[in-house]
């Protein structure tokens, strides 16, 4: 009896030790969460050059004048939303309870100095020292990565995904830098549209009768160039003939030139000297209309049309 009693004993002592070890643990987490700190510090409104290093690749973004740049692309301007989307992630990350602090651990989880997923540098300054380096590894899980502060052994699972760092400069290059806005007359090639209130209409010359406006059509040809998107820019011109259009927007008078090659579908415009790739849908959308294609075709005529035309069937079983 009094060797059970003692065995009784033992068993609640270990299960209050257990106890006060969960408790312990758990106060720990909640106060370390309570005093978790930004992992970036950095004053995004402060940053002049942004670095991202992975995938063999690597690209530098840099602040001239208000506005991101990309060096690597004569100067091309950065896709600002995903900018902005990216230093709002970067200005939410937390470092709350540490998952590991051990060298083995930077190597697993791929937040090493020499072995990484993303290596991210910002400055505020110009100068070669980051006010922020951070190694981004593994995913632990949905939109998680694990995260590392250079000079910091902490290793940390966050909310931010490694496609959020793309490396390459093509990823950042804002690809609406050449949309139009919003137009308010087209001049292709055999023909000049005019937009007023009452919609788009052919331009007339000495007030000469001009044929009614498809406004479907009308409205998809401005829309492809209001929102021309391009894929990339390149760096050799294909020695092709090139089709002009002249819009007119609220900011003036643009040049378009469009032209193909080997089932590539290029654009360039007069105030930038790159030559842009774009997709074969927004080209067709452009240079698919001449101007038989913009008039409107009145259904009463083709009706009338049709019921002038004798069917085949019909005059088959006449002569039959």
């Amino acid at each position: 009896m009094k060797n059970l009693q003692m065995a009784l004993s033992g068993v609640l002592a270990l299960q209050l030790v257990l106890a006060a070890g969960l408790f312990w643990e758990s106060s720990s987490r909640q106060q370390a969460q309570a005093q978790s700190t930004p992992l970036v510090q950095a004053e995004t409104d402060a940053l002049q050059r942004l670095e991202i290093v992975g995938d063999g690749e690597s690209v530098t973004l840099v602040k001239q004048e208000d506005q991101w740049q990309l060096p690597a692309l004569h100067d091309l301007p950065v896709n600002r939303d995903k900018l902005d989307t990216l230093l709002e992630k970067l200005n939410a990350l937390k470092g709350t309870w540490p998952i590991a602090t051990s060298n083995s651990a930077r190597e697993r989880f791929e937040v090493a100095e020499d072995k990484f997923r993303k290596r991210l540098k910002l400055y505020t300054a110009e100068g070669d020292d980051p006010a922020l380096e951070l190694f981004v590894g593994t995913s632990p899980g949905f939109r998680k990565v694990h995260v590392r502060r250079a000079g910091d052994d902490a290793i940390y699972a966050v909310e931010l995904n490694s496609f959020d760092l793309p490396s390459t400069a093509d990823n950042w290059l804002d690809k609406t830098l050449l949309a139009a806005g919003d137009l308010t007359r087209i001049q292709g090639p055999d023909y000049t549209l005019e937009k007023s209130e009452d919609g788009w209409a052919f331009a007339a010359d000495n007030g000469e009768e001009t044929p009614a406006v498809d406004p479907g059509k009308a409205r998809e040809l401005a829309t492809a160039l209001e929102k021309l998107r391009i894929t990339k820019a390149v760096d050799e011109a294909p020695e092709v003939e090139a089709t002009e259009f002249v819009v007119k927007a609220g900011n003036g008078e643009r040049r378009y030139h469009f032209a193909s090659a080997d089932d590539k579908y290029y654009v360039r415009r007069d105030d930038r000297d790159q030559l842009f790739e774009i997709a074969k849908y927004d080209f067709d959308r452009v240079m698919d209309k001449r101007h038989q294609d913009l008039v409107l075709v009145e259904r009463e005529d083709e009706e009338q049309t049709a019921e002038e035309e004798p069917d085949a069937s019909e005059e088959d079983q006449a002569k039959s």
